[in-house]
């Protein structure tokens, strides 16, 4: 029997498709398709319009034109009417350890559309409990990839509550070890302090290059990326020398600093709208004119938030930070998808539309290439195959 819902008059079908006892990252054996206006792969700067995507169980089964589309036995029709279908959004820099419950704060997260996080430090290894129990189907929210443990000298930036790691570079390395025993997927390291140290005295940093360079090889070694807070020129020079994988927010950079990145393959997560705030200093513009920097020089940039900092569920803000900074609509859109799944290592599953892909889909009002704002109120979210989002 072939179910048509028409609209966004989704209620009821969201409800049992998402279930009180689903699992999250199990099988299932429900047939959906999903028919929007427009589907955007930003990956690939493609728009199809008048789609349907097929979905089985928790994977992409097609991608049709809707002239195309035949029902299947069992199959439920969800039509999005004007609507834009998306990948589900990512935001690789969030800290679910701050702002409220960690469980109310990942359901917020993925009713604003973004269905995969990076939970980029936390003060115990608690993230990792909450990373499973969302892959279990306990919890409702997104995926995460956890980094544990913050990583950075007593007394410093990533202190927070004692945390801090007092020692020569084997004490670093047993941090890196005790995260990667705790079932970190990617470490943390904090270089340096915030905008004002960094813009105030460029060649500033926490940690020696010797302790950084050590993180990373016990990170690589053990086959987890490495991502470094490090605003100040003198933290990305040191963060470039030791092979670190991305920096997690804006940085003061120049143009060779920029074109250095570019070649060794950095990512750059700017984190505007929590890092500036509407601040119109000297030192938040220049923020801002380095983000537009590095974009124009070709280093990837991926999208992030510092959630936590900047309120959990308001996730979509920094597109328009992004935008307002210089960074083309096409590209930010890029930064949440694509490119921040490959970033994570992730590309293989999520961040495009396509046939074998896990179905994370977010979808928006119009056409975001036009309007970012159709960003911050998702008509409708799925993640791992299950809907999320109810109208």
């Amino acid at each position: 029997m072939t179910t048509i819902l028409p609209g966004l008059m989704l209620g009821v079908l969201a409800a049992s498709a998402w279930g009180q006892t689903s699992r999250a990252d199990s099988g299932s054996s429900m047939r959906i398709a999903i028919r929007a206006a427009r589907v955007l792969d930003p990956g690939s700067k493609t728009m199809r319009t008048d789609m349907v995507v097929r979905v089985d169980g928790r994977r992409i089964a097609a991608v049709l034109p809707a002239s195309e589309y035949r029902p299947r036995p069992d199959e439920q029709l969800l039509d999005l009417g004007n609507a834009t279908l998306l990948p589900g959004l990512i935001d690789a820099h969030v800290h679910f350890s701050i702002g409220g419950p960690a469980r109310t704060l990942a359901a917020t997260t993925l009713n604003a559309g973004f269905t995969t996080v990076a939970d980029l430090g936390a003060r115990t290894q608690r993230i990792q409990a909450v990373r499973d129990s969302i892959a279990s189907g306990a919890w409702d929210g997104p995926r995460v990839l956890a980094a544990g443990l913050w990583i950075g000298v007593k007394g410093g930036v990533c202190e927070f509550g004692g945390i801090g790691v007092s020692g020569d570079a084997e004490a670093f390395r047993a941090r890196v070890r005790e995260n990667v025993a705790a079932g970190a997927d990617l470490i943390k390291a904090c270089v340096t302090g915030w905008p004002a140290v960094a813009w105030s005295h460029p060649d500033s940093a926490e940690l020696s290059p010797v302790i950084l360079g050590a993180i990373v090889d016990e990170a690589h070694k053990a086959g987890r990326k490495v991502v470094a807070h490090a605003l100040s020129a003198a933290g990305v020079r040191r963060s470039l020398d030791a092979g670190v994988d991305g920096l997690v927010h804006a940085a003061y950079i120049d143009e060779a600093l920029a074109r250095r990145m570019r070649d060794e393959g950095m990512w750059l997560i700017p984190t505007l709208a929590s890092l500036t705030a509407g601040d119109t200093s000297r030192a938040s513009r220049g923020l801002a004119d380095a983000v537009l920097l590095a974009h124009r020089a070709g280093v990837t940039l991926v999208y992030g938030t510092d959630g936590g900092v900047l309120p959990h569920g308001e996730n979509a803000k920094e597109a328009l930070a992004l935008q307002a900074a210089g960074i083309p609509p096409v590209d930010i859109l890029r930064m949440m998808t694509s490119s921040a799944a490959k970033a994570l290592g992730i590309s293989d599953s999520v961040g495009t539309i396509a046939p074998g892909m896990i179905a994370d889909l977010v979808a928006v009002a119009g056409d975001p290439e036009k309007d970012l704002a159709t960003l911050l109120e998702p008509v409708f979210v799925m993640a791992r195959g299950k809907i999320a989002k109810r109208p």
